[in-house]
């Protein structure tokens, strides 16, 4: 686990350091549209990671919010992460809808891995944010926190909150009707204690299986609380977001061509799964945010360049080194 340390030099420095480095590496920019939310109800609540793709909209996972805004809840975004902080609420619902899900994502389905994405329309009112300077432990009014935010000790949580105005990492698609394979390493957020971090995988093998209809490699260190969060690239690009993949057996499904359930098998925290944004995943992002008639403010969608993944016939055994493959996953657990 990397912490970031020195963010706003980082971010001073970061255009010539990519430009000398051979390897692919992660910057202290890829990772400032990154938050924590908290997703509550009346009854209940939990902690997940989201990713601002545009100034008002966050992508997250859809377990993150389902059950919990079926029909009314509040978001919670913690912005800022440091010693100044900033959180806002976003209240959600049936009247005034600010949580969105695939159609197709039912929660406790086996096939609902697939679309487990979501997203959130942030805009909150002024008196909807809260600052708060954890050193003088003292709320703040926003011109306070504005000017308090200038101080040079200050400096990484100022770097974030520039950052937030302008958020628009690219989004990578993923074709998902064939195997793929992804030859950089990945990274993940880690913000759940109060700084910034980031996962990097340091390997480059992950795995995109029809199969399972989730990438798949080797855990290097997410845990959870995690969900949500925007898998990254090198150079920031976002493939995906963080998911558990599990349903309320603890199993990961095994689908066949005709996309019906034919096996299972047992979850294990040696492996990490995230849902891509994938066709369906892409159509789902235009078409909210289009509804919201939002001309030039759609997502920055691409497609996933064959240098970033390739047709593959790869196996579970060559990904994580062991005797296990897609073949001997369909052939047991029949059901």
């Amino acid at each position: 686990m990397k912490k970031i340390l020195f963010l706003y030099f980082l971010l001073f420095f970061s255009v010539g350091a990519r430009a000398a480095q051979d390897e692919p590496v992660f910057f202290a920019e890829d990772f400032l549209n990154q938050s924590v939310i908290t997703v509550q109800n009346d009854r209940s609540g939990q902690q997940c990671h989201a990713v601002r793709i545009l100034p008002k909209w966050y992508l997250t996972a859809a377990h993150c919010v389902r059950p919990y805004c079926d029909k009314a809840c509040t978001v919670t975004f913690h912005l800022l992460q440091g010693p100044l902080q900033a959180m806002a609420d976003v209240p959600h619902a049936s009247a005034d809808p600010k949580v969105f899900t695939p159609r197709q994502y039912h929660l406790d389905d086996a096939k609902n891995v697939r679309y487990d994405v979501a997203l959130i329309r942030f805009d909150p009112r002024p008196e909807e944010y809260f600052f708060y300077d954890a050193r003088s432990k003292l709320a703040l009014e926003e011109k306070d926190f504005l000017k308090t935010l200038n101080k040079s000790e200050y400096a990484e949580q100022r770097a974030q909150w520039q950052a937030l105005a302008s958020a628009r990492p690219k989004l990578l698609v993923v074709p998902d009707e064939s195997a793929r394979h992804v030859r950089q390493p990945l990274a993940v957020p880690d913000l759940r204690s109060g700084s910034i971090f980031f996962r990097d995988s340091q390997t480059a093998d992950f795995y995109y299986f029809p199969q399972l209809h989730h990438y798949m490699g080797g855990n290097f260190g997410v845990e959870k609380g995690m969900s949500g969060g925007g898998v990254v690239l090198p150079g920031g690009h976002v493939i995906g977001v963080v998911s558990a993949n599990l349903n309320s057996q603890g199993r990961i499904m095994v689908y066949n061509e005709k996309d019906e359930a034919v096996g299972y098998m047992p979850y294990s925290s040696d492996y990490f799964l995230f849902t891509p944004i994938s066709r369906q995943n892409a159509t789902f992002i235009r078409g909210t945010i289009a509804s919201f008639h939002e001309p030039g403010r759609s997502a920055n969608l691409a497609n996933i360049s064959p240098r970033e993944a390739e047709r593959s016939d790869v196996t579970l055994q060559t990904a994580f080194g062991g005797a296990l493959t897609v073949r001997d996953i369909t052939g047991a657990n029949q059901q």
